[in-house]
């Protein structure tokens, strides 16, 4: 477990979630390991160019509109085939962003659930439910293909 400021959000990243330790406000895990940032998450997405593509957000108010999501949480992506969504509102503390890999879901209760990258190895437990995220990811998949 590396603390690296300056690692960008990529292809490699696997989820992105809040950390909170001295100099420390981010957990990125990607596919070659763990690293801590001292930007917050919604930091380094913005970073990554994801959040606002467009000038003034438009791109995610298309993106709200064409799903009729208005109210509910925003899949961030860009034209490079990097996109991720959230598993709760980027506000809240246990937000977890969860990146476009193949993965498999498995439920350990009725609000947690234990997503897996059997490629990679690694798994990680999130509290929200199965089908929150179920739902999320067919979002995800909808707006890139």
């Amino acid at each position: 477990m590396k603390n690296c400021g300056d690692l960008q959000v990529d292809r490699d990243v696997l989820f992105l979630e809040s950390w909170y330790e001295t100099g420390r406000r981010s957990r990125i895990t990607t596919t070659y390991g763990v690293f801590y940032s001292p930007d917050a998450p919604l930091t380094l997405i913005d970073k990554a160019s994801m959040l606002f593509a467009f000038p003034n957000g438009r791109r995610a108010k298309a993106t709200r509109h064409n799903l009729k999501i208005h109210g509910e949480n925003i899949i961030l992506f860009s034209n490079c085939g990097l996109a991720a969504y959230p598993t709760h509102s980027p506000c809240q503390l246990g937000c977890v962003w969860i990146f476009n890999h193949r993965y498999k879901l498995e439920a350990i209760s009725s609000i947690r659930t234990r997503i897996i990258y059997e490629r990679f190895g690694i798994s990680k437990e999130v509290d929200a439910s199965i089908h929150n995220l179920s739902k999320q990811r067919k979002r995800l998949h909808e707006i890139i293909f």
